[in-house]
């Protein structure tokens, strides 16, 4: 299977479109931020009294077309490294929109709610997401690792 959206070109200029559907299930105070430190774009948002932060790696997206793209002996490798960059800056926001557009649709559709489509993404009292406190901690809320014998 190729890699999906690694022919996406609008990068950037769906920050409008996810702050549009974003606000549309009711979001306030929707930003981004690309933090070259940690290689993501971030969406922040405020949705129905939760505050809610969504990273994008950059990169990992990069790592895997550079997998699948092997470079040519003509191609200099640091034009395959800068286009890996390109193309997975555009799929990252890409990505971001329709994951965020899926998540709107769900709820518009009454199949989930706010907390439910989100969840992972939602800060606690502490400020760590949700899914960082069950994937980071050995607190009560983490979760057993994932069975991989069963090939899921």
């Amino acid at each position: 299977m190729a890699l999906p959206y690694a022919s996406s070109t609008a990068g950037q200029a769906r920050e409008k479109e996810i702050r549009d559907t974003l606000r549309s299930v009711g979001a306030t105070a929707v930003g981004f931020m690309v933090d070259d430190d940690a290689d993501q774009i971030i969406a922040q948002f405020r949705l129905h009294g939760r505050e809610v932060t969504i990273p994008v790696r950059v990169g990992a997206y990069a790592e895997a077309w550079l997998n699948e793209n092997k470079r040519g002996p003509r191609t200099k490798e640091a034009d395959h490294t800068a286009k890996a960059r390109k193309v997975a800056e555009s799929a990252a926001w890409a990505i971001m929109a329709d994951w965020i557009k899926a998540q709107a649709a769900m709820m518009a559709a009454g199949f989930i709610n706010t907390d439910t489509a989100f969840l992972p993404h939602i800060h606690l009292p502490d400020g760590r997401r949700v899914g960082d406190a069950i994937a980071l901690t050995d607190g009560p809320l983490r979760l057993p690792p994932p069975n991989t014998t069963n090939g899921a």
